[in-house]
């Protein structure tokens, strides 16, 4: 069953799925800070479950990109730790998001009656796998 959000919920959530940042939503919507808004967002994509996942992707890739803001400027500046943080929100970007999935690769062609494969056809599918052509 879905849950219904209030107008300024369902405002809060559109203007942070299209990228607005928290600190302007707070002062437009009238909230005491970004971080009250933060949490009115977070209660937000709770209430509208099930959230579409292109919906969910955004907020998750919006989240990191504010986490990475934070501390581009210090890591670019040569910071270790910060470049080392960069790296590790990059990774969790990455793994969350589904960005360096393994491809998946399938064999198509017509179906193959393994009983009437011959010796010499056997050999050559062999040869063809011990050597492929790519």
């Amino acid at each position: 069953m879905p849950h219904y959000l209030d107008q300024r919920s369902a405002e809060l959530l559109r203007r942070r799925l299209s990228g607005e940042d928290l600190a302007t939503i707070a002062r437009e919507l009238d909230y005491a800070d970004a971080a009250e808004a933060a949490a009115a967002f977070a209660q937000a994509l709770t209430a509208a479950e099930p959230l579409e996942p292109a919906a969910r992707q955004t907020s998750d890739r919006l989240a990191f990109d504010q986490l990475q803001d934070a501390i581009w400027h210090a890591a670019t500046d040569g910071d270790l730790d910060a470049i080392t943080t960069a790296l590790a929100i990059s990774d969790a970007r990455s793994q969350r998001l589904g960005l360096d999935a393994p491809l998946r690769l399938e064999v198509a062609g017509p179906a193959v009656d393994l009983a009437a494969v011959t010796a010499a056809e056997l050999d050559e599918l062999l040869t063809l796998a011990e050597e492929p052509p790519i």
